[in-house]
This record gives structure tokens, C-alpha cells and sequence, in this order.
């Protein structure tokens, strides 16, 4: 008897220590502001690829995230996601236009969940600090997961402190959970979703994990828990900023959201009002918006843009984009080293004979 309810204590204990950990205050490494205690009505903003059009070489945000910086600090929202490459590059003239531009004239703090282009120069963490984390918020949970890592999937450190936050929410009051990532790496291997994100950042080499090891994990925690995975890698040719669907196996709300410098540009406001979340798709260029809702499988399927044709007028352009950047030099040298190695071993190994 004895035994079992010291069992019962150490458990207890460590779910009770893990709790203040998560919901110990976070703060934003980009513009040093806390996550403040707030009412049980609160709203907190999301969108993904604050870099814009993918052709944008400018070092600055996109115009339309600029040009709306004074509306986001109006909506008061405790914090503003990222969903992922905030950056085309990092490096210290990136960092010093978005510090000045960005950073500092938001009144909330920031987060990002890391995209590709985020980790360029592996710069991003010596800057900015872990890459993935979570932390609870009167009766929400919040993850933020790194999905460049291990090609796509959640391993390691990332699926103990999944695995972790999800025993957490299961055995406590949390309403909501919210997980954040760049890539829908939930999309990758679903066919009804196959023809829609085919161009966004992908697993190289064989099939991530989503399936094996943490759809089993959403399917537990959606039974009492409101579940919503948000994901920010979209290309321009998307026929709309939102995607949403409420995936019936799994019973999770999943979304994609980005903005690229364009007319459909919008973010996405998630409005928490008695532990109940309602989201709301808020234009940053004027378009008129629909519910995020009717942006489902339906909408995308109807309004995918057809493959276009290959603009031979951007040849120049971008053959000086891939001159002038570091990857384009870091593959040619070590293509040259290993042709060179390989020289060697074939004349030694001529010699020899």
C-alpha cells in the first residue's frame, strides 16, 4: 500500500514539476517581451513566411507585414507566432533590418517555429535559442516544433518533449492545444491532401514520422482536448492565405497560413474566450475575407492555380540569385572536393595495378 502511494507522490511530483515548467514565463528571444498573465479572454495571432514572395532579396520583411504593424499592436494580442521561415537568410544584415523594422516596433512578443530559410548559416540558434519548446497559458498548451530536423520528423528530444507536453495536457485542466510548426509534415503522407502542398519543403529521404509516432498521440488527447495544428509553409501560387480542415480520424484541426507579399495576404487570429477558441482571418491588404472555415479541401481543390509555364525572362534573374548565395558555393566546393577525391583514388588505384 505503502509503496503505491509513494508511486502515486513521485508521479504527482513530476507532473506537478513539469506543469511549472510549462507554465513558468516565456519570453520572446526576437524583442525580449514576456508572455503576460491575462483575463480568460485573450487572443493571440498567427501566420507564417513573414519574408514574403520567395524572390524578395531585399533583407526586409514583406511590405504588406510592414505596412500593418500598427494594426497588429491594435489587436492587442498576448503574442505573435511565426510559423517559419520569418527569414529568406540570417545573418547580421537580416537580423539588423528586422530588429529595427520588425522587432522593435511590435508591442507583443514574438515566436517563431523554424522554417528551412530560418536556418540558414546555422546562425539562427547561436542568435535566438532553442528551436523547439512549450508552454501553457491560462487553459491552452502551446508547442513549438522544429520539423527541419531528422528530414520532417519528431524524434529524439523533439518527441520527449511532445510526448511530455501531451501527458501534461491529458492530466490537467488544459482545454486547448496548439501546436506550431512550419512544414505540415501532418500532410505529407494523407492522400486527400497529396495535391495540395506538393511544392512546399518535403521529406528527402523516405517518410517522416507523423504516422508512427505522433498521430497516436493526437488521436489520445482529441478525445477531451480541442487540438489545432498550425503550419506556415505555403506556396505563392496557393489560392488563398488559410487552409483549414477538421480531420475526421484524428479529430484535429489542421491549417495552413502564410503571407507572401501578395493581394490574398492575411493572418489569422485565434480569439480564446472562456477556454473556448474561435479563429478569424483578418486581410492586411483589404480583400475581403470569408470565413477561415470555407477554405477547406473543397475551396483548394476547386481553386488550385494550374501549373504555369516556365518564365524564360527570370533566367538571368535567377542565375545571379544562385551565384550570389552561399549554398549554390558550399555545394560546388564540395562537389569539386569529392570529384577531386575520387580522381586521386582512381589514379592510385591504376598505379597500383
Amino acid at each position: 500500500m505503502g509503496s503505491k502511494t509513494n508511486k502515486s507522490i513521485l508521479i504527482l511530483s513530476g507532473l506537478t514539476l513539469l506543469l511549472n515548467v510549462l507554465t513558468a514565463q516565456i519570453i520572446s528571444p526576437f524583442n525580449n517581451l514576456p508572455v503576460y498573465d491575462s483575463s480568460k479572454n485573450y487572443s493571440f495571432i498567427v501566420s507564417g513566411h513573414f519574408h514574403g514572395a520567395s524572390t524578395n532579396s531585399s533583407t526586409f520583411p514583406a511590405s504588406s507585414l510592414l505596412a500593418n504593424i500598427d494594426s497588429l499592436n491594435s489587436l492587442k494580442p498576448v503574442f505573435l507566432m511565426s510559423l517559419g521561415d520569418m527569414f529568406l537568410d540570417v545573418n547580421d544584415t537580416y537580423i539588423n533590418h528586422y530588429k529595427y523594422c520588425l522587432f522593435d516596433k511590435l508591442k507583443m512578443p514574438l515566436f517563431n517555429s523554424v522554417g528551412n530559410h530560418d536556418l540558414a548559416g546555422n546562425v539562427y540558434e547561436k542568435k535566438f535559442g532553442k528551436t523547439y519548446f512549450s508552454f501553457v497559458h491560462n487553459s491552452e498548451l502551446f508547442i513549438v516544433l522544429n520539423t527541419e530536423m531528422n528530414d520532417g520528423s519528431i524524434k529524439d528530444e523533439q518527441l520527449k518533449l511532445f510526448t511530455f507536453s501531451i501527458d501534461t495536457a491529458l492530466k490537467s485542466e488544459i482545454k486547448n492545444v496548439f501546436i506550431f510548426t512550419h512544414r505540415p509534415i501532418w500532410a505529407e503522407r494523407i492522400e486527400k491532401y497529396s495535391k495540395l502542398f506538393s511544392d512546399n519543403t518535403r521529406t528527402a529521404l523516405g517518410n517522416n514520422n507523423f504516422i508512427e509516432d505522433i498521430e497516436p498521440l493526437l488521436k489520445k488527447v482529441s478525445k477531451n482536448k480541442n487540438v489545432y495544428w498550425l503550419s506556415g509553409s505555403m506556396g505563392g501560387m496557393a489560392p488563398a492565405s488559410f487552409f483549414f480542415d477538421k480531420d475526421e480520424k484524428t479529430n484535429v484541426t489542421f491549417m495552413q497560413t502564410s503571407i507572401r507579399d501578395l493581394p490574398r495576404d492575411a493572418i489569422l487570429q485565434v480569439n480564446i474566450n472562456n477556454g473556448i477558441a474561435t479563429l478569424k482571418g483578418i486581410s492586411i491588404t483589404g480583400q475581403k475575407l470569408t470565413p477561415v472555415e470555407d477554405y477547406n479541401l473543397v475551396y483548394w481543390n476547386k481553386n488550385m492555380a494550374p501549373e504555369q509555364a516556365f518564365n524564360f525572362r527570370l533566367v538571368p534573374y535567377l542565375a545571379k540569385q544562385m551565384l550570389l548565395h552561399h549554398f549554390f558555393w558550399f555545394g560546388f566546393f564540395f562537389f569539386l572536393l569529392i570529384t577531386l577525391t575520387i580522381t586521386f583514388i582512381k589514379k592510385r588505384w591504376k598505379r597500383k595495378k
